[in-house]
């Protein structure tokens, strides 16, 4: 479904693609100070994937569930479109992420299974698994971070990767792991490595952020010869 991953050596670079099976999707910069894609699954239009001025990214793969962190609504609670939005808004601040995941519980919003994966300017990352928990991995623990659609938890505690994207997980940790000095078009390589074109998902759209750069290249349907560009303003 969807592949994304953090190189963090001389530049946090942050890059994604978004497979989609036909929702409606569509960027929004109206904002100088946030990138975002907003996808309609059904239920209008939500914040999705994307990354702020302040080089906060955050996704919203799909994941099995296992059937915990099902949609509700109470104090301390809030479901990960919310989450996403709140990120990209700058509400939830790079800084108090790891207490604001300490204090409110993120469950799935209705119908849905996801994961979010939330990287800062300096390559600290947190993977949000309602129903599961929160995994941390500080900047300095790796050199790379790599997430699609299975589970990093339960593969964390099982030692048994089970679920969907690990062909792709594996592929994007190789390339990362044999490619020194990762920049922009290396990473855009690696996405291209991992693209779906056939079967229900397909690659729809792709990105890379340089955070030294405070610039989002991205792409559409796999084009990766066709390279955009979006530098927020200072």
């Amino acid at each position: 479904m969807c592949t994304s991953f953090v190189a963090r050596n001389h530049d946090v670079l942050i890059a994604m693609n978004f497979d989609n099976n036909g929702m409606p999707f569509s960027i929004k910069t109206k904002d100088q100070k946030q990138f975002v894609v907003l996808v309609d699954g059904g239920r209008g239009k939500c914040p999705s994937f994307g990354v702020n001025c302040d080089g906060t990214f955050i996704n919203n793969l799909g994941v099995d569930s296992n059937g915990k962190g099902l949609y509700k609504r109470a104090k301390n609670v809030a479901h990960s479109s919310r989450l996403t939005g709140d990120v990209l808004a700058g509400v939830i601040p790079s800084d108090e992420i790891s207490r604001y995941l300490e204090r409110v519980e993120i469950v799935n919003g209705p119908d849905f299974s996801v994961h979010n994966m939330i990287a800062d300017k300096h390559g600290n990352v947190w993977v949000v698994e309602p129903g599961r928990g929160v995994l941390y991995s500080p900047a300095d623990e790796s050199p790379l971070f790599v997430m699609t659609n299975f589970s990093l938890i339960d593969w964390k505690s099982s030692g048994r990767l089970k679920g969907d994207g690990i062909d792709r997980y594996e592929t994007a940790q190789k390339l990362l792991d044999q490619t020194k000095n990762i920049d922009v078009p290396a990473a855009f390589e690696i996405l291209e490595a991992v693209k779906q074109s056939g079967g229900e998902w397909q690659t729809a759209f792709s990105m890379v952020y340089s955070g030294n750069e405070n610039t989002v290249y991205y792409c559409y349907n796999g084009d990766y010869k066709d390279i955009k560009q979006f530098t927020f303003a200072v």
